[in-house]
Formats: C-alpha cells, structure tokens, sequence
C-alpha cells in the first residue's frame, strides 16, 4: 500500500485482500489475523473520513492481512516439508531394503564361490 494513497482505495485494496485471504481453503489456519484484519476495516469505515482514527485502523488491518499471509504461506512451506520428508523417509526405506538384498546376494556369491560352484 502506498502511504499517499487515497484513503478510499486503500479501504478498497484492503477489503479485497481480506476476501482474498478469507475465501482461501486454508484460511481457518490465519483466523485470528483476518479477524483483526475485518474489525480494523470495521472501525475505518465507521470512524469520520480523513480521521487519524481511520488511518491507524487501516494501517493496523494492512499489518493483520500481512501477518494472515504469513501465517499461510508459512503453513503452506511447513505441509511442503513434512511431504519432502515422508518422500526421503521412503527412499531411506527403500534404500535400506535394496542394501539388504545385496548384502545377501553378496554373501551367497560368497558362500557358492568358497564351496566351488562359481568360477
């Protein structure tokens, strides 16, 4: 938001960001911000145009919708760790297992070469 903006479009960005963030699957997880976000533009729209008043509910309504997309963003990166990690954990796994068979391919290798039946 650009401090010299007209006070009227601000309220407008503000509000359409707030739908924005509000129809979003995820929005449950920023609850607490969108609500301060929805009363800080409560209060802006009902306090006199060109007030301190206003300026400060929507400057504090610019913090909370930052602040919700933060929080989602933050609990999008956390979902995409915890699938990367249950991928690793799976090749781990599957690493593991492969090493295994080998150590005992290796070993009956060794076993059929010591009684003479490998060349």
């Amino acid at each position: 938001m650009a401090e010299g903006a007209d006070p009227q479009v601000r309220a407008s960005e503000l509000e359409h960001q707030l739908a924005r963030l509000e129809t979003r699957d995820d929005a449950k997880y920023a609850k607490g911000a969108l609500e301060q976000a929805r009363r800080a533009l409560l209060r802006a729209s009902s306090s006199p145009k060109g007030s301190g008043a206003a300026e400060r509910a929507r400057r504090i309504a610019d913090a909370a919708l930052v602040l919700a997309d933060r929080q989602l963003a933050r609990r999008r990166a956390q979902a995409e760790l915890l699938v990367a990690q249950r991928r690793l954990n799976a090749v781990r796994e599957r690493a593991k297992a492969q090493r295994r068979v080998l150590e005992v391919l290796m070993s009956d290798r060794a076993s059929l070469a010591r009684s003479g039946e490998l060349p």
